[in-house]
């Protein structure tokens, strides 16, 4: 299996995606920007420690950075980008980067109408019931005599059937 040592050096078309070469056939790239710093840096301290590399090492390092680096902001295009919108505030937030004004203003208006949204309202069981009980307590109120009545029996009828089951067990 061949060693190399790491290095970077411009995409065949001239296109910001980096691409791992061996050191002899490295050719200079253009000025490195944005994320493409991070992977100058790896590659140097690699190359100052004296690291070699299989083949394989190189091109897994390679599929990592490639999935999950972001394309410099020009590469891609911004007309593409879909700012004033929830999914441009999440773009924004994957790329781990401030949300511009626009799409901070419509994550402010989604968050504002899913709370207008009402949500769905069930029937309230009636006093006298567990749910009720829990009710009453969800509310820091003291719970009526029929609450608390029907908590007693439920609570009475529960240790009695752990009882039974681990006499059974």
């Amino acid at each position: 299996m061949a060693t190399t040592v790491l290095e970077r050096a411009a995409a065949p078309n001239g296109g910001p995606a980096p691409r791992l070469v061996k050191a002899d056939e490295a050719a200079p790239g253009p000025a490195s920007t944005g994320h493409h710093q991070a992977l100058d840096a790896m590659l140097y301290a690699a190359r100052r420690m004296g690291l070699a590399a299989t083949e394989r090492q190189i091109a897994t390092l390679l599929t990592v950075a490639e999935r999950h680096l972001v394309r410099d902001e020009g590469a891609g295009g911004e007309d593409a980008f879909p700012h004033g919108t929830m999914r441009g505030y999440r773009r924004h937030r994957r790329r781990r980067e401030t949300a511009c004004e626009d799409c901070r203003r419509a994550c402010r208006l989604a968050s504002a109408d899913r709370r207008k949204r009402e949500r769905v309202k069930r029937p309230q069981k009636p006093c006298g019931t567990e749910a009720a009980y829990h009710r009453h307590r969800r509310r820091w109120e003291a719970p009526c005599e029929a609450c608390r009545t029907a908590h007693r029996t439920y609570m009475r009828e529960y240790r009695e059937q752990r009882e039974r089951q681990a006499a059974a067990a």
